[in-house]
C-alpha cells in the first residue's frame, strides 16, 4: 500500500516538514519535488537501519538528566490507529513505546513547558526508509482530545529527532508570504540564536542561523530557519510569524538525512527531465503540449 506522508506522520507534515519544503524550495523543493517524497515514489519498503553517516556530530543517546523543574506525569500511551503504523513492528534492539515517550514527554517540558499529566501519547513504530534510514517511534500527543504535539526519537539510541505543536489561532491571520520578512529575517534570526543556545539544539557552539523561508500550518503563519553547529549538525527551527511562538525543532538526526535524500530525489529528478528531452520527438510547431509521467525507481 502506498502510504502519503500526511497518513504516516500526522501533523508533524504541515509543522516541520512542511517548513522544510517551503523554506528549501528555492534549491531543492520546488514544483515536483514537493510531491516526490519517499512515499509517494513506492520509497516506503524498509532498508537495513544505517547509523554510519549520521552518528558523527550527531547525540546519539537520550539525556540521562532530567529537565529543570520536571516531573514524571501520569498519561496514556496509545497506539496510533492508521494500517501504516499497524502493519510495522518494533524488533528486538528497539526500546519500548513507554520508554520513547517518556522520552518525548521530557522534551515538551524542558522546550514548551507541557506537562502530560491526564493526557494521551499515541504512539506509531516506524521502519528505517531512504529518507531516514534509523528506525523510529512516532507520537502524535492528545491534549484534552486534539491532536496538537508531535516527537519522533530514534527507536533505538532515543535521540530527540524532532518536536513540534500546532495551533489554530482563534482569529484570521493572513498566512500569505510576507517579501519585507523574506528581505530582512533579523529579527527571527536573533531570536533563533537565543533559543538554539537556551535548549542546545546542536549540541555545541552554534556556527551560524540562517534563514530558510516561509509557510504555515492551518492558519498560523511559519518562518522557519537553518541552525549550523561548529560540530557539523544541522538542525531546523520554526517559529510563527503571528506572535514569534516557537513551533518545531528539526533535529540533526532527521534533518540531515532528509536534506540529503532531497538532494539526491532532486538529482534523479533532473536526470529524468533529461532523458525525457532526449527521447521527445521534435517539435514542428503544431503539436499539441502533454504529459510525462516521471519514474523514479
Amino acid at each position: 500500500m502506498k502510504v502519503k506522508g500526511s497518513e504516516k506522520k500526522g501533523f508533524k507534515q504541515a509543522v516541520l516538514a512542511a517548513a522544510v519544503i517551503t523554506g528549501a524550495s528555492t534549491l531543492l523543493f520546488q514544483g515536483v519535488i514537493l510531491a516526490a517524497t519517499a512515499a509517494e515514489f513506492k520509497k516506503t519498503d524498509t532498508i537495513p537501519t544505517s547509523y554510519a553517516n549520521y552518528t558523527a556530530g550527531s547525540s546519539t543517546v537520550a539525556q540521562n538528566s532530567l529537565p529543570a523543574g520536571y516531573k514524571k506525569a501520569k498519561y496514556t500511551i496509545g497506539a496510533i490507529d492508521l494500517e501504516y503504523f499497524r502493519n510495522q513492528k518494533p524488533t528486538s534492539k528497539d526500546m519500548t513505546k513507554e520508554a520513547a515517550a517518556e522520552i518525548g514527554a521530557q522534551a515538551l517540558w524542558k522546550v514548551f513547558g507541557l506537562s502530560l499529566e491526564g493526557q494521551v501519547i499515541e504512539m506509531g513504530y516506524q521502519q528505517p526508509t531512504e529518507s531516514l534510514p534509523r528506525s523510529s517511534w512516532y507520537a502524535d500527543v492528545v491534549i484534552d482530545g486534539k491532536r496538537s504535539y508531535c516527537f519522533s526519537v530514534d527507536s533505538v539510541t532515543g535521540e530527540l529527532f524532532d518536536i513540534a505543536r500546532e495551533r489554530t489561532l482563534d482569529k484570521k491571520v493572513s498566512v500569505a508570504f510576507d517579501p519585507v520578512l523574506d528581505k530582512n529575517p533579523q529579527e527571527y534570526l536573533a531570536l533563533a540564536k537565543q533559543l538554539v543556545e537556551k535548549y542546545n539544539v546542536v549540541h555545541g557552539p552554534v556556527k551560524s542561523v540562517a534563514y530558510n523561508g516561509q509557510g504555515y500550518s492551518n492558519n498560523d503563519p511559519m518562518i522557519s530557519l537553518d541552525i549550523t553547529g561548529e560540530n557539523g549538525e544541522i538542525a531546523l527551527m520554526t517559529f510563527s510569524r503571528y506572535d514569534k511562538a516557537l513551533l518545531g525543532i528539526g533535529y540533526n538526526g532527521s534533518y540531515k538525512p532528509t536534506l540529503e535524500f532531497h538532494e539526491k530525489l532532486a538529482l534523479r529528478v533532473e536526470e529524468k527531465v533529461q532523458e525525457l528531452e532526449k527521447s521527445a520527438p521534435p517539435a514542428t510547431g503544431n503539436e499539441v503540449p502533454f504529459l510525462r509521467t516521471l519514474d523514479l525507481d
